[in-house]
């Protein structure tokens, strides 16, 4: 169960950077989930994060079809591995924090390789998106873990 779990981890990582690798990705437009990576000429780490750069813009905000899917794929992904770290770690109190940290540095390296790709933009506004969409799925499943087990030992007690 143990190397399922790890290898669900790896597809779900890869899946997210090869999304991430593809110039003019959209999400309601199949025909474009699969491209060959381009990079930005000129486009290094100084230009993405130092301030004014794009990397600290806010989302412009609109309820297209496209921006709901986006944000929804964001969503369901990085609370998938939110959840997955989780899995993957040794059960104890530091496990959930852990797992939350991992998740948000992975968001953090995801939005900045974006930045990198032509046609695609790294924004701190979805790391923290991203972020807090694996920490509730981290809660959830810390929740339902202690509610298992109360009702496991409530079951004993009978």
């Amino acid at each position: 169960m143990k190397n399922v779990r790890k290898l669900l981890l790896f597809l779900v990582l890869v899946s997210i950077f090869y999304a991430s690798n593809t110039p003019g990705i959209k999400a309601t437009d199949p025909t474009t989930w699969v491209h060959s990576p381009s990079l930005k000429p000129n486009a290094t780490l100084g230009t993405i994060l130092v301030p004014p750069s794009d990397f600290y813009e806010p989302w412009e905000l609109d309820i297209s079809a496209e921006f709901i899917a986006r944000k929804l794929a964001h969503f369901l992904f990085f609370g998938s591995v939110g959840l997955l770290f989780l899995l993957n770690l040794k059960p104890n109190k530091k496990a959930p924090w852990l797992a939350s940290v991992f998740a948000a540095l992975f968001a953090f390296t995801d939005e900045i390789h974006q930045a990198f790709i032509v046609n695609r933009d790294g924004r701190i506004m979805d790391v923290v998106f991203d972020s807090l969409a694996a920490f509730l799925f981290i809660l959830i499943a810390v929740k339902i873990r202690k509610k298992r087990s109360s009702i496991i030992h409530k079951a004993k007690d009978c």
